[in-house]
């Protein structure tokens, strides 16, 4: 009976560890170094033709980004907006983050700017970047000489 009571004692490691992660989730200025990434999570991916970017965009709306593409870059700016009446000292735990971000991805090739598009449904942003002639592979014949 003795062996299941090992788990019971009294572990003061365990409870340094503890009140140590308390005081690092309650001391500002490293609150704001783990939580610093504003901008969204992306994947970008090649399929053949053309490449695909998705990005995760939850409890926001198509009316709160904005996008552009300048040769091989492609822009993506938005607003995260605060809840409507919640004030800064309401908050006990904030891990969310809210304002202005800009994230640029550089592009692996050229693309035909004139064909993208972009998709949003259920805070997932889907773009598609067709690949530019110039970037599609092609054959090349080869002429036998004798």
């Amino acid at each position: 009976m003795s062996g299941l009571n090992w788990q019971r004692r009294w572990d003061p490691f365990r409870d340094l560890q503890r009140e140590v992660g308390r005081l690092f989730e309650s001391f500002e200025p490293l609150q704001a170094w783990r939580l610093s990434r504003h901008e969204p999570s992306i994947n970008l991916y090649d399929g053949g033709d053309k490449y695909l970017l998705s990005a995760q965009l939850p409890g926001m709306t198509p009316e709160d980004l904005d996008l552009s593409i300048t040769g091989e870059t492609l822009t993506l700016k938005g607003e995260r907006k605060r809840p409507e009446g919640v004030a800064d000292e309401c908050y006990r735990r904030q891990e969310r983050q809210f304002g202005r971000w800009t994230r640029t991805i550089s592009l692996p090739d050229r693309v035909d700017s004139g064909l993208v598009t972009a998709k949003f449904a259920q805070g997932l942003l889907t773009i598609t970047l067709p690949k530019a002639e110039s970037a599609k592979p092609r054959p090349i014949p080869i002429k036998a000489t004798t």
